[in-house]
């Protein structure tokens, strides 16, 4: 049986379940709504605080550092997960600049809706 889908899109890069970082040591995904980020096989973070479940308000998307970006449209917050010395850690992103502009942490591009295309 073939089926053809018209019309049908791959979904945007900052909608794609499970993520993988950028050199492919760490997945984000969610658990019953729950954000989790793993390490291979081993769960590195499971974070029940987070300030969003999923929904279809929220974005994600690895920036080239492998921190995880999240974008919550309907509470418009904008957080990040660092990987640290002592484990994962959630940072909520402001997006005041410094007065060092070049040390400021800025989100990856593709992070807001609608998603351009990643090559």
């Amino acid at each position: 049986m073939l089926i053809l889908l018209a019309g049908c899109e791959k979904p945007p890069a900052n909608r794609v379940l499970p993520q993988r970082s950028p050199d492919g040591g760490y997945v984000f995904d969610f658990e019953r709504g729950v954000p989790v980020i793993k390490e291979g096989r081993r769960l590195a973070l499971r974070d029940e605080s987070a300030p969003f479940r999923k929904n279809p308000d929220l974005y994600w998307l690895w920036d080239e550092e492998n921190r995880l970006w999240v974008y919550d449209d309907a509470g418009k917050c904008v957080c990040y997960y660092e990987k640290t010395p002592s484990g994962w850690r959630r940072h909520y992103w402001s997006g005041k600049r410094s007065t060092n502009p070049e040390n400021d942490l800025l989100p990856p591009l593709g992070l807001y809706p609608p998603c351009p295309t990643r090559h």
